[in-house]
Parts: C-alpha cells; structure tokens; sequence
C-alpha cells in the first residue's frame, strides 16, 4: 500500500517538510535542514528555493 498520486501533491509535500525537520530535531537533539524530501515519488528539491 503507497501514497496515491492523486492525493500527495509537490505543494503538500512542501508544507510536511517544516514537520519532518522538527520531528527529526526533537529525536537526535540536533537542527536538520533537509535538502531533499521525496514522498509517493514525488520529490522536491528545497536548494531552489534559497
């Protein structure tokens, strides 16, 4: 079972990544600024928009 296309769009994809980050900090006590975040093979590349 996988994330439908229809459902997971590169915009939503964009809007989990502030969330991943912050999850991942709380776990290993560090700050994580991810360059990529692929999810349902749509994968966003955040070094664009610096």
């Amino acid at each position: 079972m996988g994330i439908s296309k229809d459902i997971l769009t590169e915009e939503k994809v964009r809007k989990l990544k502030p969330i991943f980050e912050r999850a991942l900090a709380r776990k290993y006590g560090k700050e994580f600024k991810l360059k990529n975040l692929t999810l349902g093979h749509i994968s966003v590349d955040f070094r664009k928009d610096a």
